[in-house]
């Protein structure tokens, strides 16, 4: 009878200590809530089959109010689910530069995280794939085309030492190759980057965030912030005032960093100040937007003096910020240079002794990709050689010079910087 009062006591310590165990790990998780974007860069090269499981890792961290949740190189899985026609490019332009087939791209849904601690969660989401570049302030001078032909050439030494360097060359060797042939098979190459929005919280185990400071204790903001943007902007459809919003996704301290003056979640608002559509002739549009408050859930907004500093870019876009923070695509040198060269070279081509050396009339017959340029080595067809030649020169004259110009497009989830002034 007393081992059995004995029992008792224990057998509640038990019980009481069993319903307190999911409260204390509870206590010990964060959540990350839906619509934030995890950046996912994939690990090797797959061709596109419905079912085939990709790995990738993150490349960007993610922070919950101040601190570090889901650290870069966390482990992602995903799978793929087919194909599906790109909306951001022209199935007429890529005729005119003979590839016959439909630009499209791997429809991807990434579901499960490894944590660095082993764990792996289920994650719902909805899988962007992005192509993207950082472009930051700077202040352009006028300079004459000679020197602006000499930056260009350095710059593409440092592309091409780049590429050479790369760890992934085979695979972009393999990319050029297939980009210049009328078809080639869907693959997701080695590096390509998605931006994973979360359609549903995930619960990561992990520490409390620290509790956050009064809206007394700080001022008005300065330095820079990383923030993404939850607007999309396009100068072809933007207007003048019209609101911008971001929000930030990384937690803004104090100078001595010690203190959180704005958690990771923070809001963001601001309006567009400068904005032009793309007008023929090669007319690029341009864009300028301005942010004037931040907020906290716990405190009145501040007020702030933001300004473009960096943000993401298409590589083929050649977008430049001012040192106001206008953006805005830029030809370049190219939009004379690259007419001019073509159009040497087209002049080349009528040479009589053009179509001997098959050399020659492979780079003379431009414009069309490897099948202009194998058709025209061997057939040794003077016709077709100055036909290809022409047409190469002709097509980069009115898409350089004559065709509208670029827009300026910020998509939803664009990672930007902005320069807090202190004015």
């Amino acid at each position: 009878m007393k081992a059995s009062i004995l029992q008792i006591p224990v057998s509640r310590s038990f019980f009481f200590a069993a319903c307190l165990a999911p409260l204390s790990l509870a206590a010990q998780s964060v959540t990350i809530p839906s619509g934030v974007p995890l950046r996912v860069q994939v690990d090797h090269r797959y061709r596109v089959r419905a079912g085939t499981v990709i790995e990738g890792h993150l490349i960007e961290p993610v922070d919950r109010i101040d601190h570090v949740v889901l650290p870069v190189n966390t482990r992602v899985t995903g799978t793929i689910l087919g194909m599906r026609r790109d909306p951001q490019h022209s199935r007429f332009r890529a005729l005119l530069d003979g590839q016959f087939r439909p630009p499209s791209m791997a429809a991807v849904r990434f579901d499960s995280l490894r944590l660095p601690g082993g764990a792996t969660l289920p994650i719902q989401t909805a899988v962007t794939q992005r192509d993207a570049t950082v472009v930051t302030m700077s202040a352009h001078e006028k300079s004459g085309l000679r020197a602006q032909a000499r930056d260009i050439v350095k710059a593409r030494k440092r592309e091409a030492l780049a590429v050479l360097h790369h760890p992934d060359l085979g695979d972009r060797i393999e990319k050029w190759v297939y980009a210049q042939l009328p078809w080639s098979p869907p693959t997701i190459w080695t590096g390509t980057e998605y931006d994973a929005e979360l359609t549903s919280p995930v619960t990561i185990p992990g520490p409390q965030p620290a509790p956050l400071l009064e809206a007394a204790q700080h001022g008005t903001p300065t330095g820079v912030i990383e923030a993404r943007l939850l607007t999309p902007l396009n100068s072809a459809t933007a207007r003048h005032g019209a609101p911008v919003t971001a929000i930030l996704t990384r937690p803004l301290l104090t100078p001595d960093g010690k203190q959180l003056l704005f958690p990771e979640g923070a809001r963001i608002t601001g309006l567009v100040t400068v904005v032009r559509r793309a007008r023929w002739f090669g007319r690029n549009g341009k864009m300028r937007f301005t942010f004037r408050r931040i907020e906290r859930e716990d405190a009145a907004p501040s007020v702030i003096h933001g300004q473009l500093a960096a943000t993401e870019a298409s590589p083929g876009s050649h977008v430049k910020l001012s040192e106001e923070g206008t953006a805005e695509p830029s030809a370049g040198p190219g939009k004379y240079l690259a007419p001019m060269a073509l159009g040497i070279m087209a002049a080349s081509a009528f040479d009589s002794d053009a179509t001997s050396n098959p050399i020659h009339s492979g780079v003379d017959s431009n414009g069309f990709g490897f099948a202009a340029r194998i058709l025209v080595m061997g057939s040794a067809n003077a016709v077709l050689l100055h036909t290809f030649a022409v047409y190469a020169v002709s097509k980069s004259i009115c898409f350089r010079w004559i065709a509208r110009g670029h827009e300026i497009d910020f998509p939803k989830d664009t990672r930007v910087q902005i320069l807090l002034n202190p004015r």
